[in-house]
């Protein structure tokens, strides 16, 4: 997943929006820059097309502050792709990742049929 923050001028233009995670164009996300940029050009070259003026929400993802890196590196949490990961699953928000290796500790994504959890990490 691309994570870079900085969109050329042309993404504007055309409505195109990057929440730190994915990028937006009018009610859809795109995990791929060119994706979204693929589909606002074919979008706006359709004969009557009109621009929506839906104002659209994203929340906005940011990066850990270092002090979270440090709370992170203890519990061997990373962050990777607009999402915090512990073992073999992916969070979200750091809270429930730290809390999670607060009470796994040290858990191996081969430990988490022992734990209760399927292959995508979710509790059964």
């Amino acid at each position: 997943m691309e994570t870079s923050t900085s969109l050329p001028a042309a993404a504007s233009a055309l409505g195109i929006s990057f929440d730190g995670r994915a990028y937006h164009y009018q009610q859809f996300s795109y995990d791929r820059y060119a994706d979204a940029l693929g589909y606002a050009q074919l979008d706006q070259a359709r004969p009557g097309w009109r621009q929506d003026r839906t104002r659209h929400q994203w929340r906005q993802w940011v990066a850990p502050t270092p002090q979270e890196r440090v709370q992170m590196a203890a519990h061997q949490i990373t962050y990777e792709g607009g999402y915090y990961r512990y073992g073999p699953w992916r969070y979200d928000l750091l809270a429930p990742a730290l809390d999670y290796a607060r009470r796994a500790p040290g858990l191996l994504p081969e430990q988490q049929a022992a734990q209760g959890h399927d292959e995508a990490g979710t509790v059964r």
